[in-house]
């Protein structure tokens, strides 16, 4: 591999270029602040997205798969793991170019599980004080909802209604107000109407593959033509190495390759911000070890790479004589189902789950099993099966609130390399016993809903492989980097400096002490715009790193 070579020093150079790394990115450039931005994808076009071919199913289970180590992309890093299937994007606007956009928000509660029940931590900051972030991105990226839903506390305005319901809504409501349960527009990241130069979503229902027409909110359409034309400069298709750091353990820049020549790079800086996920995260972490940092980069805690969550997650899905189109409309649930959101120990264990009403793709997928492996028959029955499944189904996801468990966490592989030679990040994932209580229950609920809704047929999907282990699409990655008030049990401060090594941050999933019991993304854009704005407020200090900086 070629000798390093050095660019201009920057003021902060940054990782990643999902939300944890766009938004820092945005916000500091638009005060006048020199950022670098390391992306190891590249831009992925409109044009290129798989949604104008006859083969998009085929496309979206192959190359344009959610999960990382179906792609094999050159650009994609593998995972060692036999316990699930992660998903994760290297690309620019990093998972946001292929996930559902579904934004429901954390709830009060979920930051203070310690002192509920005390087997997860307390965050150091309050619903209240992300509340008017949470407001900062929904503005940027455009959220669709309704307002005053009664198990929520009071927000600002959506951007725009909700998307159609269209006939599952109906099947669907009439199933939940029978039960008496509570039910809500899941607030989504895609558009209803136009909305800052961007079109209305036209409800093709191929969210997965991301959006050609920028409906929905990718990163790359919504903030990262902002931030180029604040002055960001944007790397892509380098892989980084390492974070250097000095004697005293400060960092000083990073390394990086550029994949397509093999040339290794040296990006000094005065900051530097981490946001390349809940797996990336530690990951780097990890490989920038140093006789300041033995145990890895910020892992005094031995905490770097623990607490690994991605969500309790059961799958039930139900057919009905009436149609319900589950090919048609945004992928995202249309509804959310907050009736067993808070802890209840009557039930026999702590935290809550969500029923997320989500509809079936396309009729490929559905043929294979759609999200519950009801496989269309082969032979004479085929044609017949189809007929009465096609356009009849309704899925309803349970997510629960897993309990953070040191011994789920994110190691470097001894056996998997990257395309650069790099150790792979190898995940290691269980449930424990109240996890295991919540997916039960929140799976008999789901069954309830579908009986209520006069289904005639109903599989449930639980997640577990052929020996009956737990084994979770890992859609959500957070927790391993986790922020907290005590440097002991924590990787970051509530300002999202690491504890060690006070000039480097992490704003991306990983830092989460608790996972909630919906879907990351809003408050993981929440909080990187709160740390964003204190940083670019307290920027002198953050470049001495004499020490953690103190509150406003």
């Amino acid at each position: 591999m070629a000798t390093r070579t050095a660019h201009d020093h920057a003021d902060v150079v940054i990782v990643g270029s999902g939300p944890g790394g766009v938004i820092p990115a945005m916000v500091l450039a638009r005060k006048g602040i020199k950022v670098v931005c390391l992306e190891q994808g590249s831009w992925f076009p409109p044009a290129e997205r798989p949604h104008h071919g006859r083969d998009w199913e085929w496309r979206r289970a192959t190359d344009w798969s959610i999960a990382v180590n179906v792609r094999g992309h050159p650009h994609d890093y593998p995972v060692d793991s036999t316990d699930e299937t992660t998903l994760m994007w290297n690309g620019v606007g990093g998972s946001t170019g292929i996930y559902t956009a579904t934004w429901p928000r954390y709830r009060p509660s979920d930051f203070r599980k310690g002192t509920e029940h005390g087997l997860a931590p307390d965050w150091p900051i309050s619903y209240e004080d992300l509340a008017p972030y949470f407001e900062m991105a929904d503005e940027a990226c455009g959220i669709s909802g309704w307002p005053g839903d009664p198990a929520m506390p009071p927000r600002g305005p959506f951007q725009t209604r909700p998307g159609p319901r269209g006939a599952m809504g109906e099947v669907m409501a009439r199933g939940f107000d029978g039960l008496g349960w509570h039910w809500w527009p899941m607030p989504c990241a895609i558009l209803a109407e136009d909305y800052d130069g961007r079109l209305a979503c036209n409800n093709c229902g191929a969210c997965q593959s991301g959006c050609p027409r920028g409906s929905l909110n990718d990163m790359a359409v919504t903030h990262w033509p902002k931030a180029l034309a604040a002055g960001v400069e944007l790397r892509t298709d380098s892989r980084v190495e390492r974070i250097e750091t000095d004697a005293s353990g400060r960092a000083t820049g990073v390394v990086y390759v550029e994949r397509n020549t093999g040339v290794r790079h040296v990006q000094t800086a005065d900051v530097v911000i981490l946001a390349a996920n809940g797996v990336g995260t530690p990951r780097l972490l990890l490989l920038s070890e140093s006789a300041a940092h033995p145990k890895g980069l910020a892992n005094r805690s031995d905490q770097v790479g623990r607490n690994l969550m991605h969500h309790t997650l059961g799958m039930v899905e139900c057919w009905v004589d009436a149609p319900t189109e589950a090919h048609k409309g945004l992928i995202s649930a249309i509804a959310i189902c907050e009736e067993f959101a808070e802890s209840d120990t009557s039930r026999g264990f702590v935290n809550g789950f969500t029923l997320h009403i989500v509809r079936q793709n396309g009729a490929g997928y559905q043929a294979l099993g759609s999200h519950s492996g009801n496989m269309a028959p082969w032979g004479e029955t085929h044609h017949d099966w189809f007929a009465r499944h096609f356009g009849h189904g309704i899925g309803i996801l349970i997510v629960g609130d897993d309990l953070p468990r040191p011994e789920n966490r994110v190691t470097l592989s001894d056996t998997v390399v990257d395309s650069s030679g790099l150790p792979a990040p190898r995940l290691a994932y269980g449930m424990c016993e109240n996890d295991a209580r919540l997916a039960r229950f929140g799976i008999d609920r789901a069954a309830e809903l579908a009986g209520a809704m006069d289904a005639w047929d109903i599989k449930v999907n639980p997640f577990r492989d052929a020996n009956g282990v737990y084994a979770p699409p890992a859609w959500h990655l957070l927790g391993t980097a986790r922020m907290g008030d005590d440097s002991e049990t924590s990787v970051v401060t509530k300002w999202h400096q690491t504890w060690d090594c006070p000039n480097l941050y992490i704003t991306d999933g990983s830092v989460m002490a608790t996972g909630a019991a919906i879907n990351p993304t809003s408050t993981i854009c929440a909080l990187a715009y709160r740390a964003a704005h204190h940083l670019a407020d307290n920027f002198v200090e953050a470049r001495q790193a004499i020490g953690p900086l103190l509150d406003d």
